[in-house]
């Protein structure tokens, strides 16, 4: 009797120790967000665009703060006038020497103006779209650097007048569903008719074209080029200071900043993500060595479908805009669809850092000859296919926080 209790006492013991160190587990993960379950404040903005007649104009903000942008850095801010809607760049949201002549910043832009006129039409607008256009101050080297800390916060570079009477399109139902999805794409190909719906989104008269490259040999030269452009940058100490300067990762940044790469957004599948999110946080050059691996393991395996825009002048005002709102609306009408898509801009990346620096154009010339791009100069590129795993959303800040008074 003796020796049973001894035994029962001691399974005692460590079945309380279990439990405590199960228990002190589970504080230390939910302390680091393993259980987020991307709900709260940062969250919120994806449910809030309702697209009713009659609304408020500010309802066509809530719409436009869900566009795509490069690492969700958000570069928006709006003026709400009583017959319009006027929308500005924010530099202080610039990546930097990831983005020196914030070409991407404005496909942004473009992205969310798009959303802006969708849903326009859904709250029986008829928006009529006025891009500024134009070579942007400092689009050149020498006018970026005369511009550094000189420039205002805010430019304008878009109005949406708001007139009576137009038609809803079917995209504004998947404004909310539209998340860029970075992890692993089924084998099974996006099919050639597909494509030919995507390429006829593009406006009539744009100078933006969408090119698919659909010969193995181009895919593979795409995809060489992207590898080498992604270690061109992860050896590049200021281009990776200012990408990690986006990165989410720690529990209290979400809420804090409501914008950025968070670990939830990275494709990793939950299993792996909930494990990342228990370790401390990598340094930079980790992340982005990681970012290298990733890219040639996940994102350019299995020969993914893939396809670039393509404009006469990358560096002017009114290309870019174009160039964001096509990339949108292909977005939405993919996500309808069931079909992912992700960007992978590292080429142009490069290209614009080599164009800062005063390189000579060794990325451009060598990707416009291997695609056969001619006189057209590529500012956008991405692959698309059907996902291993849904997309999720990451934060966002509300349409009330980038609205200014007029």
């Amino acid at each position: 009797m003796e020796r049973k209790l001894k035994v029962s006492r001691r399974r005692l013991l460590e079945g309380v120790a279990t439990l405590a160190v199960a228990a002190g587990a589970g504080w230390y993960a939910a302390g680091r967000g393993v259980f987020d379950a991307r709900t709260g404040e940062p969250f919120a903005p994806w449910t809030a665009f309702r697209g009713r007649r009659g609304g408020e104009l500010a309802e066509l903000v809530r719409a436009a703060v869900l566009a795509a942008s490069p690492h969700n850095t958000q570069p928006w801010l709006f003026e709400v006038h009583p017959d319009r809607i006027d929308v500005f760049s924010d530099r202080s949201r610039s990546l930097g020497t990831m983005d020196p002549f914030l070409r991407e910043m404005h496909i942004g832009l473009g992205c969310a103006i798009e959303n802006l006129a969708l849903a326009a039409g859904s709250m029986g607008w008829a928006p009529r779209v006025e891009l500024e256009a134009g070579p942007l101050p400092g689009s050149d080297p020498e006018g970026s650097r005369a511009l550094e800390g000189a420039a205002p916060r805010a430019i304008r570079v878009a109005s949406v007048r708001i007139e009576p009477g137009a038609a809803a399109s079917p995209l504004v139902e998947v404004i909310a569903r539209r998340h860029t999805n970075r992890g692993p794409y089924q084998a099974q190909r996006v099919p050639g008719s597909a494509l030919q719906e995507l390429s006829r989104l593009s406006e009539a008269g744009s100078d933006g074209e969408v090119v698919w490259l659909e010969h193995p040999d181009q895919r593979e030269s795409f995809a060489a080029h992207t590898l080498r452009a992604t270690e061109t940058i992860v050896r590049d100490a200021a281009m990776v200071r200012d990408s990690d300067a986006w990165f989410r990762l720690a529990p209290e940044a979400v809420p804090s900043h409501r914008d950025g790469l968070t670990l939830d957004v990275m494709g990793l599948g939950p299993l792996l993500t909930a494990a990342v999110k228990l370790l401390p946080r990598p340094s930079a050059e980790q992340m982005h060595d990681d970012w290298l691996r990733v890219t040639r393991e996940v994102h350019l395996a299995g020969d993914p479908a893939v396809g670039v825009i393509a404009v006469r002048d990358r560096y002017d005002l009114g290309a870019r805009l174009r160039a964001g709102r096509l990339w949108q609306r292909m977005h939405l009408w993919a996500t309808a669809r069931g079909i992912a898509m992700h960007p992978l801009n590292q080429v142009p990346e490069v290209i614009d850092r080599e164009r800062m620096l005063g390189r000579a154009p060794a990325m451009e010339r060598s990707f416009t000859t291997a695609l056969g791009l001619g006189d057209r100069q590529l500012t956008f590129a991405f692959r698309l296919g059907f996902p291993e795993r849904e997309g999720v959303c990451g934060p966002r800040r509300a349409a009330e926080e980038v609205i200014r008074a007029a």
